[in-house]
């Protein structure tokens, strides 16, 4: 059992904010080398899941609790499950392999939409592999970071030649190429009065503070101003002088503004990003089609309220079904809300549709935890896949320009007022795995 919760630590310290990516190698291969003598295969493959996913999402717990924290990481568990009950009855370690990859593809779908956060490649954005996603995707990268897993778990001569051969075959994978042009934007972290469940109580102190450290960061020309998620939490349409200040703000700063804002819709509210135009007018709006699960709408209701109190606070959003982006300066950009950065399908379609991405997303609710850390990472990993340079704008930090390398062009700090000024690099060359996917569509 010693073995397992080691390999199961290594292979969390993979993870932001450690980050060490090869220890997600090392982590695997134990994991891989002990089932090889375990006569409780299933336990063990179940002890692995739960102890590196409840290391990983500890920041889940902060102010939610630790129940909720324990059932998300025993749901992500149990598809750990099929990967001990396959080596115990093949005694074959590339057949476990095979299905680790199958059950975290399963996961990041099944259930509610599935929960990606853990998946293995998302550990991997310092990996001297991680081009390989712009060939075969994220499922790519954990499938090469579990096949040299394997390969040390079971190492020989034969073995070693492999993994040497494999590193030098991803070093040879070219850079995306850099496209032409680019928008210059102005990213505002306004920071909120408070953070964790209770920050959106004052929705209103929330826009103010952007609205106000807006004015006081614009102090050189760029094509729009960027908020985060949830920056405008009071329905403009409703609120008459929240309205009345957006266009005073636009209209100074003769420049437009994407939000993150909650509107209400036939008494319903849905997550949005909006353009308003240099008049204050609405351009074009997003309604986010990725809601997170037990945050954004409550499946299981009556069982998640007996389980937590809080759940009984939760408003169901409505989701949105088309995709929408903005254009800036005569450029088409892809809004992108939060959660959705954990979708293969939502990101490819919006980066297909795009030159570039924005990604608002709200880390009040985990302030202090990895958990900014490690969207930052994932957003990091799809700039890659798609070849899209990001621009991702929190609330508290982090917010960051990056490049569509996975490179960290500059970025703020957390839990303070801040911005930054930068361009947006423009790029409308596919991937492989983006013309993959638009030829099999």
């Amino acid at each position: 059992m010693v073995t397992i919760l080691l390999a199961a630590c290594l292979a969390s310290a993979a993870f932001k904010p450690i980050g060490l990516w090869f220890l997600a190698i090392f982590g695997f291969a134990l994991f891989f080398f002990k089932l090889t003598s375990s006569s409780k295969p299933i336990l063990h493959s179940f002890i692995f899941g739960l102890t590196l996913n409840a290391i990983v999402l500890h920041w889940n717990s902060k102010y939610v609790g630790a129940l909720p924290w324990l059932l998300l990481a025993v749901l992500q568990s149990l598809f750990y499950l099929p990967v001990g009950w396959v080596y115990k009855r093949s005694k074959s370690l590339w057949l476990c392999a095979l299905v680790l990859i199958l059950m975290e593809e399963t996961r990041a779908r099944f259930p509610f939409g599935g929960f990606a956060w853990t998946r293995i490649a998302f550990s991997q954005v310092e990996s001297p592999a991680l081009p390989i996603v712009s060939f075969g995707g994220v499922f790519a990268l954990s499938a090469f970071t579990v096949l040299i897993a394997i390969l040390i778990a079971r190492i020989d001569l034969k073995s070693f030649v492999g993994i040497v051969i494999l590193f030098i075959a991803v070093l040879l994978i070219p850079a995306n190429p850099q496209g032409s042009g680019s928008v210059r934007l102005l990213a505002v972290q306004g920071n909120t009065p408070e953070v964790g469940l209770e920050f959106n109580s004052r929705a209103r102190a929330v826009f103010n503070l952007h609205r106000d450290a807006t004015r006081e960061f614009a102090k050189e020309p760029f094509d729009a101003i960027i908020w985060p998620e949830n920056a405008i939490d009071i329905d403009p349409r409703q609120y008459p002088q929240v309205a009345a200040d957006i266009r005073l703000l636009t209209g100074e700063l003769k420049a437009p503004l994407i939000a993150g804002v909650v509107q209400q819709e036939n008494g319903s509210p849905e997550n949005a990003s909006i353009m308003y135009s240099t008049e204050g007018l609405l351009q074009s709006a997003y309604i986010k089609r990725g809601l997170v699960p037990f945050g954004e709408f409550m499946p299981w209701r009556k069982i998640a309220e007996f389980v937590s109190p809080m759940a009984k606070t939760i408003i169901d959003f409505v989701p949105g079904d088309q995709l929408v982006t903005h254009l800036v300066s005569g450029t088409k950009l892809g809004p992108i809300l939060c959660y959705e950065i954990l979708s293969d399908s939502l990101v490819r379609e919006m980066a297909n549709s795009s030159k570039a991405l924005i990604v608002h997303t709200n880390s009040a609710t985990f302030a202090n935890t990895a958990q900014s850390a490690q969207q930052l990472a994932i957003t990091r990993i799809r700039a890659v896949e798609h070849s899209r340079a990001i621009l991702s704008v929190s609330t508290v930090g982090i917010t960051a320009f990056i490049d569509n390398n996975g490179r960290v062009l500059s970025q703020t700090q957390e839990n303070r007022k801040a911005f930054l000024v930068g361009s947006l690099p423009l790029n409308s060359n596919r991937t492989f795995v983006d013309r993959l996917w638009l030829w099999k569509s």
